[in-house]
């Protein structure tokens, strides 16, 4: 027998707590990772970052519908009104399938100062290189990229990790299609959750048990409706002839706003 299989010795995890008891601290003593909530309780309360995390990848899949936008728009929201994390509160979506509508930024409270719409890019290479523009600008908290019909190559979200890690960046990706990185590839993504129709699955999330899956009895997606010459938002609802000189009153400015190209 070798002298590391004579000094190896196996011990409990009550062992291990007697042994390196005075390095431990107490769990309220311990810093959460910062995460960034997305206003799904069930969702924040079970992630070890209470939102999406920053520094980090999170991959939302999801077909149209399901609310894999709904979430990202929630959680930007919340980063743009926070009063208190001034000045980097900005956020950026870059389009590529799903582009976004003034109309519905304005619905779910979110001011389009603090918010950069990007273009869809021709390809994966500029897809991957404005990317990485966005976060060495230290300007944004958080950034969406819906990648439609891209697919960047592992090496590629690798370089991105640990250029959110550095910048302390949310970057979120979101894809129609289901498991579109597995095996290794997946392993970079700190969240990955598949969105369904009867129920939200997290396939993987550190520091958390996974698969983990729960109902959709919390419905948190609002949608607009129309009816005759007014829209609807939620309780809230706007005519385009509630004007106190009776003239026809404008959408809001947010509606009427048009995004730029970079």
């Amino acid at each position: 027998m070798s002298t590391a299989e004579q000094t190896f010795k196996q011990v409990s995890v009550k062992e291990l707590k007697e042994l390196f008891a005075q390095h431990l601290r107490e769990a309220d003593r311990l810093k959460r990772p910062e995460g960034l909530p997305t206003g799904l309780q069930a969702l924040d309360r079970f992630l070890f970052w209470g939102g999406l995390p920053k520094g980090a990848l999170s991959l939302l899949c999801g077909s149209l519908g399901t609310g894999v936008t709904s979430l990202w728009l929630e959680t930007a929201a919340r980063v743009v009104n926070d009063a208190q994390n001034q000045p980097k509160n900005w956020v950026a979506w870059v389009n590529c399938d799903i582009p976004l509508s003034p109309l519905s930024l304005h619905h779910k409270g979110l001011s389009l100062e603090r918010f950069v719409s990007i273009e869809p890019p021709a390809n994966e290479a500029k897809l991957f290189w404005l990317l990485q523009e966005l976060m060495s600008s230290s300007l944004f908290e958080l950034i969406g990229c819906d990648l439609g019909s891209f697919r960047l190559k592992e090496h590629q979200i690798r370089k991105l990790q640990a250029q959110a890690r550095e910048a302390h960046v949310a970057l979120v990706f979101l894809s129609p299609k289901l498991r579109v990185y597995r095996g290794s590839a997946a392993s970079v993504f700190s969240l990955i959750i598949n969105f369904e129709q009867r129920r939200i699955l997290i396939e993987r999330a550190l520091h958390r048990p996974t698969p983990h899956s729960f109902a959709r009895s919390v419905n948190y997606a609002r949608f607009t409706h129309h009816t005759g010459d007014r829209i609807g938002f939620g309780s809230q609802q706007l005519s385009t002839s509630d004007s106190a000189d009776g003239e026809p009153s404008p959408l809001p400015e947010t509606s009427r706003a048009a995004f730029c190209g970079v």
